[in-house]
């Protein structure tokens, strides 16, 4: 069968059974024509493979999908990151559904707000207590005492609904910037009565802080029943803080929902050696797998945020954390994964989760498709030094990568070290200028070197010959 034929419901199970994230079979670069027919298609099976739940925590007579459908990265059409392509991601979201899939979140900026109205506008079709909606307080957005009482109203009307399950501070970074937003401007007041109206059903907060300050916020912030944080063996191993963290949220009984599983999809590209150890432990296991159990098999974690764009990811996903296929992590496996991803991490990357709060740049700088393309380039393999082998082939590629993808006015070196970026940047241990600034060294030192092995530039342009 090809990928123009049409799929029936036989295929479409076949597909779900058997693919991973790399594509429809062979058709792991499917129109988008393609994918709304395999999802009709799948629209008629009267027996779909169910997403595991599990009970909520401060709500036990209601489960939760162990999958959470996260809404930073929604389809889109075109180049306009907040152009969401309603029709595919409403599909989308119905395969989901279907599935078992109950969990859907959102936030005030994702999207520029088109987040939000996409969700007002998909899940509107399903009754209203059949599923869970998250949103967001805008912490950066809290000027004045009015600001909050008038996001949130806003919010309600974006998304067509009468309450919200979970209603979250958002990226709370630490105990200043929490008593600033939350407690002198009265916003935590406020949303305490929306809680009492019924507006409001859970209350919680997604955290980028540190430990030190984590247990402070929640003496102040005794209603918090859930916490989104960071959970992945990358974050562990590199920020040992965030396993305090875990500890903590645990010990109050705070129920953790976990965003970027797979460290911005870094641990989804595990090569080398780390690839090697998983394989050997479970051939058939994708490294994006692994993460999802990782994540899945930690204590206190109710359910996995992950924003899925494409199909692929959905489908896999969804077979990932099924009540066929989801297995938690025996000691084990736990100790395997543990290992790879040590041997991951020996490659040197730089820790950005492409979450894009810090765009747009001021002056210009596209900062999280730079680190992406540092990163694709680091786990491909960066130029080796001197005259070594294949040497100044692999300085060549990755120029012209840099210079064809970046112009001018849109690369490393125009950062000014601002530092607008790391005020909105979650992750409180990067420092983006710093790395702008080593990443444009990089890309000097690489022309250098280039040159001085006899390379030439064509013309006046920048792209090596």
């Amino acid at each position: 069968m090809t990928c123009h034929e049409k799929m029936t419901r036989r295929d479409v199970m076949a597909l779900l059974g058997g693919a991973t994230a790399a594509g429809l079979g062979g058709c792991s670069r499917q129109s988008r024509e393609d994918v709304i027919r395999v999802l009709d298609a799948d629209a008629e099976d009267t027996d779909p493979v169910q997403v595991v739940r599990r009970p909520v925590p401060f709500a036990p007579s209601r489960e939760i999908s162990l999958l959470g459908y996260g809404g930073t990265r929604l389809p889109t059409r075109g180049r306009d990151k907040n152009n969401v392509d309603r029709e595919l991601g409403a599909k989308l979201v119905d395969f989901a559904y279907r599935h078992g899939l109950n969990y859907f979140d959102t936030g005030w900026n994702y999207h520029e707000g088109n987040g939000e109205r996409f969700w007002g506008a998909t899940l509107s079709k399903y009754p209203r207590d059949s599923f869970f909606l998250s949103d967001k307080m805008c912490s950066w957005r809290l000027k004045k005492e009015t600001d909050g009482p008038e996001m949130f109203a806003e919010q309600l009307k974006r998304c067509a609904v009468d309450y919200f399950d979970f209603y979250l501070c958002h990226s709370v970074g630490s105990y200043g910037a929490f008593q600033h937003s939350y407690l002198k401007l009265g916003t935590l007041d406020y949303m305490r009565k929306e809680k009492e109206r019924g507006r409001i059903r859970h209350l919680g907060m997604s955290y980028h802080g540190q430990s030190k300050d984590l247990p402070r916020i929640l003496d102040e912030y005794p209603e918090c029943e859930v916490c989104i944080l960071l959970v992945n063996a990358y974050e562990g191993r590199r920020n040992p803080d965030n396993l305090k963290m875990r500890d903590i949220l645990r010990e109050r009984k705070v129920a953790i929902v976990v965003m970027e599983p797979l460290a911005g999809g870094r641990l989804s590209t595990m090569h080398g050696r780390a690839r090697e150890l998983l394989k050997d432990a479970a051939s058939g296991d994708t490294p994006a797998k692994w993460g999802y159990r990782y994540a899945a098999s930690q204590p206190g974690v109710m359910s996995i945020l992950t924003g899925m764009g494409h199909f692929a990811y959905v489908r896999e996903n969804v077979r990932t954390l099924s009540t066929r296929d989801f297995r938690p992590f025996t000691e084990a496996e736990a100790a395997v994964y543990e290992k790879a991803v040590a041997a991951f991490m020996e490659v040197p990357t730089i820790a950005c989760t492409g979450c894009r709060y810090c765009t747009p740049c001021p002056y210009g700088v596209p900062i999280p498709d730079l680190f992406a393309w540092y990163n694709k380039l680091a786990l491909t393999g960066l130029p080796p030094e001197g005259d070594a082998p294949d040497a100044q082939r692999k300085r060549r590629d990755a120029l012209v990568s840099y210079f064809n993808e970046f112009s001018e006015g849109h690369r490393a070196h125009n950062c000014i070290g601002c530092r607008k970026c790391m005020a909105a940047c979650p992750q409180w241990t990067l420092r983006i200028p710093d790395e702008l600034t080593k990443l444009a060294a990089f890309v000097g030192k690489t022309r250098d070197a280039y040159l001085a092995a006899g390379g030439r530039l064509h013309g006046k342009g920048p792209l090596p010959c």
